[in-house]
């Protein structure tokens, strides 16, 4: 095990255009994932959850593997290591996350859920020692008391809520893993095996009970939509976008989801309730602060999959 700084992802970091196009890119991943969360909702009478989690990752990542076979093969050893990491946190987030939402009702296991805001920044200084700028840090805040103003109702402790808290944390780690090993030349492999290793894992989840498929035309296009651009597309951005911002910043941007779910709503006939408007503008000003002082972050001091020499 080495000590050394890491390649890759700090040079990636340096520019500011660089930067400015992941916000972009990783906002526009929050609104198809935002899109995706109504599409879920008419999907699940057809499929169940357990089925649409394990299918959607399951052909994703099988999809791209398809297309280049290679990719996961050529990653190396440290990157394959943090690939399965990834994985492993990806998919305990999202099965601990509607676990959860068994035992506690949606406004509290949105709140809940929406704590990765503030514990990604902890997470990535307890693993990497990752510092967060003063301005970063107003951001989280800013974004976390939005996120707050639009989803929560109370909290009363129970199964669920742990449940919720631990899929909370396991985001977390993600971010903090994925802005620390993404690197640009390794995102198309790095984003396949994150996506198959959670299809696998859900798999294990959704099998006991049986795949459900859809049943009418309707539902098999709006599994295309979530397989193909909301898990296949929008998680590939996403590693994309995170080897060029802090795992912080990225977790800030990705509060904008449930904005984009209540704009989205208003197509259906939702209302815009007055606290979503309050938490909204302060989740943009917390937008603002992140895209404004999110600067180049050093190296970790010691990188715990750093290898003698990375194939």
């Amino acid at each position: 095990m080495t000590t050394g700084h890491r390649a890759g992802p700090v040079s990636d970091r340096a520019g500011g255009s660089g930067r400015r196009l992941a916000f972009v890119a990783l906002t526009c991943a929050t609104a198809v994932w935002g899109w995706s969360y109504l599409a879920t909702r008419w999907l699940l009478p057809e499929m169940g959850t357990a089925s649409l989690v394990a299918v959607r990752f399951l052909l994703a990542g099988l999809i791209m593997v398809a297309v280049r076979p290679r990719a996961i093969v050529s990653l190396g050893l440290r990157h394959t290591c943090a690939g399965l990491g990834l994985a492993c946190f990806l998919g305990a987030g999202t099965l601990l996350q509607i676990q959860g939402q068994h035992y506690i009702p949606p406004s509290q296991s949105g709140f809940l859920t929406s704590l990765f805001v503030i514990l990604t920044p902890l997470v990535a200084w307890t693993l990497f020692r990752t510092k967060v700028t003063r301005g970063v840090w107003g951001g989280v805040i800013a974004a976390t008391v939005g996120l707050g103003v639009i989803a929560f109702n109370g909290v009363s402790f129970s199964f669920g809520t742990w449940l919720t808290l631990a899929g909370a944390l396991s985001y977390s780690v993600h971010m903090a893993l994925l802005s620390a090993y993404a690197s640009a030349d390794r995102v198309y492999g790095l984003a396949a095996l994150q996506i198959l290793g959670t299809g696998v894992l859900a798999s294990f989840w959704a099998v006991p009970s049986g795949i459900d498929l859809p049943d009418t035309p309707a539902g098999w296009g709006w599994l295309a939509y979530s397989t193909l651009l909301a898990t296949l597309g929008m998680y590939a951005v996403q590693t994309w976008a995170q080897s060029r911002i802090t795992a912080a910043s990225a977790a800030v941007v990705m509060a904008c989801e449930p904005l984009f779910v209540a704009l989205f709503s208003l197509l259906v006939g939702a209302p815009l309730a007055n606290r979503t408007i309050v938490g909204g503008l302060l989740i943009l000003l917390a937008m603002y602060l992140v895209i404004r002082v999110d600067r180049p972050v050093a190296p970790p001091l010691a990188d715990p999959l750093a290898v003698a020499r990375d194939e």
